[in-house]
C-alpha cells in the first residue's frame, strides 16, 4: 500500500511541475496583440486570452491535462462559436496552440 501511494504522489507531483512549465505569459508569434496568460495552481490549469486591438469576451475551459499536453474548450461569446484546442509545449520558451476542428496551428512565444 505504501508503494502505491508513493507511485501515485511522485506521478502527481511530476505533472504539477510539468504544468508549471506551460505557467506564464506568452505573445503570438505572428499577431503580437493576442497574448495568452497560463496560471497553474496544483493541478489547476487556467488560460486568460487577450486581444489587444479589439473587443473579446472568451472562454477557456480545460478538458485534461498532462506535462506538455493541454486540451481545452475555447468559447468566444462575441462571436459565437466554441471549438476544442490543444496546447503542446515544445520548449520552455515556446508553446504551440491548434485545433483540429479548424486545422490550425498557432505559435506563440514566452515573454514573461
Amino acid at each position: 500500500m505504501k508503494a502505491i501511494i508513493l507511485i501515485f504522489s511522485l506521478l502527481m507531483s511530476s505533472l504539477t511541475f510539468g504544468q508549471q512549465k506551460l505557467e506564464g505569459v506568452w505573445q503570438q508569434k505572428e499577431n503580437k496583440s493576442n497574448i495568452l496568460i497560463v496560471y497553474v495552481e496544483d493541478d489547476n490549469i487556467q488560460f486568460y486570452n487577450y486581444q489587444l486591438d479589439k473587443e473579446f469576451h472568451i472562454n477557456e475551459i480545460v478538458l485534461n491535462a498532462d506535462n506538455d499536453h493541454v486540451h481545452t474548450v475555447y468559447e468566444d461569446i462575441l462571436e459565437g462559436f466554441t471549438y476544442e484546442l490543444y496546447y503542446n509545449l515544445i520548449n520552455k520558451n515556446t508553446l504551440v496552440r491548434g485545433s483540429e476542428q479548424l486545422n490550425i496551428e498557432v505559435i506563440y512565444k514566452k515573454i514573461g
